[in-house]
């Protein structure tokens, strides 16, 4: 960069010397480099009509390739800052907990990572070095201007000036602008996922119409933003534009009047002007991608705002006794979901947890791994309060299997791995086999190295669950929570799902939170959930005789 501005610096010094040495046709327009190097001065005419021209297509020369490494290297430091906001912004979604994931909007999410980025890329790319370019280019053609004539450049300087404030006073109002248009992209974005998810639904509704309109009225919202972030942008360079003109002519019509400076020097004063103007001009433009970029960081930073969970600082070892709760009061908003919860997890036990629906049965797997915070209680594992321990030493002790099966568009040995990614070939085998997934497994195309698509959508439902089993398997953890893992199968996905557990609950510690009762009848412990507390307590056969909540919710499920 630094380059490219004293190359172009030199043009504009030799545009004057250029018209003499054209108008003499010879040597006077060199006159000053035979000065500046005395022994050039022997020099025939014919030898010095080459020398102005060569001089220009070695200054041409060295000019074009420091514009092309400046471009080159500016696009390099572009990519690299916006995959750091790539990396930093995706890195700190994975650390916010599942709470605050829920209250943002999925598409708008992905408008932080598609066209929020994309903003801050272009600025990253183009602005930066254009102001770094294009700044250092107006110092060095200003300071031309200062050396041929200190008067002329005072003057126009002072003309520029009166851009300033109106610039000014639009760039504010481009920002605000462009914050509008940020957001209306954001809505805009999270409509389309949510239509896309809905479609069926709207569909049987024929409320297209409807849906259609929401995103027209957004669209055009979005639009008028746009238009009138535009209109204010472009009159920035138009008054640049204005100003330059005024410059000139008013230097020329200076010149014609009262001829006190040389004509080889106004040429290459006005030479070094209109040079000037461009970058000048380029520097306005690209100042407006600035502006959105600073919009849509301020939409990017708002989520790397969010504060992480907290995590304490002791190392927990392997669970060796007791997972317990401990009078756990908890509330979501202003429902309070648990009064006084306590009740215990013992090592190497098969513990049932069921009520009615919107129990809380679920926000129990959510406290124990951390995902929600008790405002009055304790979780103690091992008698560690686990708000004391270190987050990944903490869900190290737990391998997860929700009613929604967990599945990344990768093959099936890499949705294992996601539970350890070290584990070897026999290990994956291993795991499978104790889900009873390895021999479905091995009816796919290529095996465990069969991709499975988005979700895993080319598998069944009971298939999709064994091998989240078979992941959990996997992870070694100390405990195993089955969170309503059978409820969203047909009956014959529950029938194979439920014969993987047969294997995989055998000599394990786990929590199984279920709302269908035939799965958990053989379970060492059954809870029973109510009100925000445990009110029952037992296996199945005592549970029934009791003839309390167990037994009605049992028959309601069996008549």
């Amino acid at each position: 960069m630094v380059v490219l501005g004293l190359t172009t610096g030199l043009y504009a010094w030799l545009l004057g010397p250029a018209l003499r040495f054209v108008l003499s046709g010879g040597r006077d327009g060199t006159q000053w480099l035979a000065n500046a190097v005395p022994w050039l001065g022997g020099w025939s005419n014919a030898q010095w009509r080459w020398v102005l021209p060569a001089l220009i297509v070695a200054i041409g020369l060295i000019k074009g390739i420091a514009y092309l490494g400046q471009f080159y290297y500016a696009g390099l430091y572009g990519q690299r800052v916006v995959g750091d906001v790539r990396r930093q912004l995706f890195a700190h979604f994975l650390t916010l907990s599942p709470t605050q994931m829920s209250q943002q909007r999925t598409g708008d999410l992905l408008s932080r990572f598609t066209a929020d980025v994309a903003a801050v890329e272009t600025a990253a790319t183009y602005t930066l070095a254009s102001w770094f370019r294009d700044g250092f280019l107006i110092l060095v053609l200003g300071g031309v201007c200062v050396a041929l004539s200190w008067q002329l450049a005072l003057g126009t300087a002072l003309i520029f000036l009166l851009v300033v404030l109106p610039a000014w006073f639009l760039t504010q109002k481009v920002l605000a602008r462009l914050r509008e248009a940020q957001a209306s992209m954001g809505l805009l974005a999270a409509q389309v996922q949510e239509g896309v998810g809905a479609m069926r639904t709207l569909q049987v509704f024929n409320a297209q119409q409807a849906e259609g309109d929401r995103f027209f009225r957004r669209a055009q919202a979005l639009g008028h933003s746009l238009v009138r972030a535009e209109w204010n942008r472009a009159l920035v360079p138009s008054a640049i534009e204005f100003m330059g003109a005024a410059a000139i002519a008013l230097w020329l019509a200076v010149f014609a009047a009262t001829r006190w400076i040389e004509p080889e020097a106004l040429v290459s004063f006005l030479g070094a002007l209109i040079l000037l103007y461009q970058p000048a001009k380029d520097v306005g433009r690209v100042s407006q991608f600035a502006l959105g970029a600073a919009a849509a960081f301020e939409r990017i930073d708002a989520v790397l705002g969010l504060p992480e969970v907290a995590t304490g600082k002791t190392e927990l070892k392997p669970l060796s006794r007791e997972l317990r709760f401990e009078a756990i009061r908890f509330r979501y908003g202003d429902r309070l979901v648990f009064k006084s919860l306590s009740f215990d997890l013992p090592v190497g036990k098969v513990i049932a947890l069921v009520g009615e629906s919107g129990g809380g049965k679920s926000t129990i797997a959510r406290l124990m791994l951390r995902f929600e915070q008790p405002y009055e209680g304790r979780v103690l594992l091992d008698g560690v309060d686990i708000r004391n321990a270190r987050l990944d030493s903490l869900r190290r002790q737990f391998a997860l299997v929700t009613q929604e099966p967990m599945l990344f568009d990768m093959t099936v040995a890499e949705n294992l791995r996601v539970a350890n990614r070290n584990a070897t070939d026999l290990q994956l085998e291993r795991a499978a086999r104790i889900a009873q997934a390895h021999d479905f497994i091995t009816e796919l195309p290529n095996g465990y190295q069969t991709p499975i698509g988005e979700r895993g959508v080319t598998l069944s439902g009971g298939q999709k669950q064994r091998l989240c089993l078979a992941r959990a398997v996997l992870a070694e953890a100390q405990v195993l929570i089955l969170d309503e893992a059978t409820s969203n199968l047909d009956a014959q996905g529950e029938r194979e799902v439920e014969a993987a557990l047969k294997t995989v609950l055998q000599g394990r510690t786990v929590m199984v939170i279920a709302h269908r009762l035939s799965s958990i009848i053989n379970a060492d412990r059954i809870d029973v959930l109510s009100q925000g507390r445990i009110v029952e307590s037992g296996v199945h056969a005592q549970l029934l005789k009791r003839g309390g909540l167990y037994a009605r919710l049992w028959a309601q499920q069996n008549t």
